[in-house]
């Protein structure tokens, strides 16, 4: 039986749902996990045009989809949520955590956010993991504990950051 474009609202449901999922992993778990930028992009990208792939007569007409519905899903809907759940697991299912201790070379305030720079450039790659938000701990210390971990996927974690202030 061939498919036929059908008057549905799950297919918006789900792009507005993958438009708040998308933005929330952004400022939750994006920030924890140790990837460049433009990899995570890039993947990114391919997940929202993968379904165009696997063309539309055989997939987006069947579940009663326009063309630019079809595309528009795509982008806004399986990328997105399945972008988030892949990070998500990734976080969620790491390995044994490894803690170093790192001297805090300086301190910025930036929006509410405490921007911590480490003597030994630790982290200098991966911006976003050395933002801390301001009320989140009780102390800025001149150390810092950092537990990282290998995630599910392979790809890094940062589990804990503790400041603390160290004598010596």
């Amino acid at each position: 039986m061939k498919g036929i474009v059908k008057d549905q609202r799950w297919p918006s449901t789900l792009m507005g749902l993958g438009i708040f999922v998308g933005l929330g992993s952004m400022v939750t778990v994006v920030p924890w996990t140790l990837i460049a930028p433009g990899l995570l992009f890039r993947i990114f990208l391919i997940l929202c045009f993968a379904g165009n792939l696997f063309g539309y007569a055989r997939s987006g007409l069947r579940l009663g989809m326009e063309r630019l519905e079809w595309f528009l899903f795509n982008l806004l809907a399986v990328g997105p949520i399945v972008m988030s759940l892949l990070l998500w697991l990734n976080y969620l299912g790491h390995g044994p955590e490894v803690v170093t201790d790192h001297d805090v070379l300086e301190v910025r305030e930036v929006n509410g956010f405490l921007v911590y720079t480490y003597r030994d450039d630790f982290l200098r790659e991966h911006h976003l993991a050395r933002w801390s938000h301001r009320d989140s701990y009780p102390i800025v210390g001149n150390r810092m504990h950092i537990s990282l971990a290998a995630g599910l996927l392979g790809v890094p974690v940062v589990v804990r950051k503790q400041p603390f202030v160290s004598g010596s």
